[in-house]
């Protein structure tokens, strides 16, 4: 069988498989479906302004106190307002050494919606239909925890390449700067280049993805996950509150970076605030650090005092049986060639411990399941670079 003829066959049982799997949770029960109706009013709540984007995405601008957040059982009774903000920023002390590499050449990806966004005390809310939510469901339960590789040995499909910080300290935060790129996936595939803190089977993650399923589209978007004690969801649906009014956790990003460039990146990073134990994901752009919004500690058990593991690095979903797609630049990561101009990274990668950030400490792991994909530490090169990893891959695992 010529290799064309096999990655066609491939193909078509990759798409029965998909298809299936989205017939199961279509086939709903009275019940479910009262209860997605539901969701779904919850979701799609009352509007002060709704804005399209030029790609056809409508986002509702929900006033800040109904947005989805709130509908979380354990937020019912809050003192959150539009104008939250962390009680202290984390900062760095150790001194900036001289890189031993070339300039850090990047531009920033441009984010958020046009004409300004929503007016002030609303945030903007992607509208959602019924068999967008129930997609949305799909990913979200194969992208928790109890289908994770890492804490069931043998789950097929799931493929990381990411490095880990897992030192025996509280961790307060996790930061970096990634380079964004567009990979190829098909739905239910995709790839994703994040940032992550973990404490026991909780986490919260943010960064970039390629994610047909979930948006509908092969455009790279930003995205957030979460993984708490009672819920785990993509985006704004299970806990985060968002407080932006111009920037949605899931809008588009662009431009993408292309191989030997130009290079576009995003720097983000979540950190605990000292007094309220809450987690903020924070923004950096145009020299100025923006508040996207935050996570509430009591909405998680484990993480609502610290975290234990802080990760940078990619990760890519296939079904079992068919090739999983590329992760990072798409490229091969080879040994003493590797290029900011040419690989996926996570540039300034650091952790916050007691309101300081730091780069990691001594013994960060490299987790990688595949040869098909790689990391490569470079640790400390000193100028806007500070903590370098490349993490990559051209896919092709099954």
């Amino acid at each position: 069988m010529g290799l064309g003829v096999l990655l066609s066959y491939l193909l078509v049982c990759y798409l029965f498989f998909y298809c299936k799997c989205m017939e199961g949770y279509k086939k709903l029960s009275k019940e479910e479906d009262l209860e997605l109706e539901e969701q779904l009013k919850r979701l799609n709540k009352p509007t002060v302004k709704s804005i399209t984007t030029k790609y056809g995405d409508i986002y509702d601008c929900v006033d800040f106190y109904k947005q989805p957040a709130f509908d979380h059982p354990l937020l019912k009774n809050h003192s959150f307002h539009p104008e939250m903000k962390p009680t202290s920023t984390p900062r760095r002390v150790s001194p900036k050494k001289k890189s031993r590499i070339p300039k850090l050449d990047y531009k920033p990806v441009r984010i958020g919606l046009e004409g300004g966004g929503c007016p002030l005390g609303t945030v903007p809310i992607r509208r959602t239909v019924k068999d967008e939510l129930i997609t949305a469901k799909f990913h979200s339960e194969m992208h928790a925890s109890k289908v994770n590789p890492l804490n069931v040995p043998g789950f097929p499909g799931v493929h990381y390449c990411f490095a880990s910080s897992q030192a025996a300290i509280d961790y307060d935060g996790v930061g970096g700067t990634l380079s964004v790129w567009n990979l190829p996936a098909q739905a239910p595939q995709y790839t994703v280049g994040r940032i992550k803190l973990r404490n026991g089977d909780e986490s919260m993650e943010v960064g970039w993805t390629v994610n047909p399923g979930l948006y509908g589209d092969t455009r790279t978007h930003l995205y957030i996950y979460t993984n708490a004690s009672q819920s785990h969801c993509y985006n704004a649906q299970c806990g985060y509150v968002h407080l932006n009014p111009s920037i949605p956790v899931d809008g588009a990003l662009e431009p993408v970076s292309t191989y030997n460039g130009p290079i576009y990146s995003i720097t983000l990073s979540i950190y605990q605030d000292a007094a309220t134990k809450d987690w903020f994901l924070k923004l950096f752009k145009n020299g100025t650090d923006i508040n996207l919004g935050f996570w509430p500690h009591k909405i998680f058990t484990n993480l609502g005092n610290t975290a234990t593991q802080a990760e940078w690095g990619g990760e890519v979903f296939s079904p079992p049986k068919i090739p999983s797609p590329p992760a990072g630049s798409g490229h091969v990561l080879i040994l003493e060639e590797e290029d900011t101009n040419r690989d996926a990274y996570s540039a300034n990668s650091h952790i916050m411990v007691n309101n300081t950030i730091m780069d990691p400490p001594v013994g960060v792991v490299k987790i990688v399941d595949d040869s098909n994909y790689a990391v490569l530490r470079e640790g400390d090169v000193g100028g806007d670079f500070h903590y370098l990893i490349f993490y990559g891959g051209p896919g092709g695992a099954t």
